[in-house]
């Protein structure tokens, strides 16, 4: 993980209570990591904030599990509006989680359904399907914020 401290959201400022809103409700982030040629490799992922960091859950043989094992940092970013406000973007590490998706549910299963239910109605699949066939969960920390 990076050597930089946590970023940790500031519920006073106005700012970050916007990017926590955001972090809270967006059903798509964009996770942007280094390839090992140098590369940048962004691709839309379902994401879940907790506990000042995002979990982002992944089939293991992506190119977003290998660069992130790799050590590559991450970029976590939502939509803007179209008057190009409401940017977030975070920048930080992240790493594989040492809990498997199915570890986490007990912690996050109840929220995360509540936030997805719709997607993975789309999806067509449930929340136990989910967390077994992507299986992997990447844990981003952000230690910088871009927000306006």
């Amino acid at each position: 993980m990076s050597e930089k401290a946590p970023l940790v959201l500031d519920p006073t400022d106005a700012t970050h209570v916007a990017a926590l809103e955001r972090l809270g409700s967006d059903v798509i982030g964009w996770f942007t990591t280094v390839r090992a040629d140098g590369s940048p490799h962004a691709v839309p992922v379902w994401f879940y904030w907790h506990e000042d960091r995002a979990l982002v859950m992944s089939e293991p043989d992506t190119a977003k599990v290998r660069n992130v094992r790799r050590g590559s940092p991450a970029l976590l970013h939502l939509h803007t509006r179209a008057d190009g406000d409401g940017v977030v973007i975070l920048e930080g590490s992240a790493a594989i989680s040492e809990r498997s998706s199915t570890e986490w549910l007990p912690e996050i299963g109840e929220a995360y359904t509540a936030k997805y239910a719709a997607a993975m109605e789309a999806y067509g699949m449930g929340l136990e399907a989910i967390a077994e066939k992507f299986h992997v969960v990447i844990e981003v920390v952000p230690t910088k914020l871009q927000a306006w």
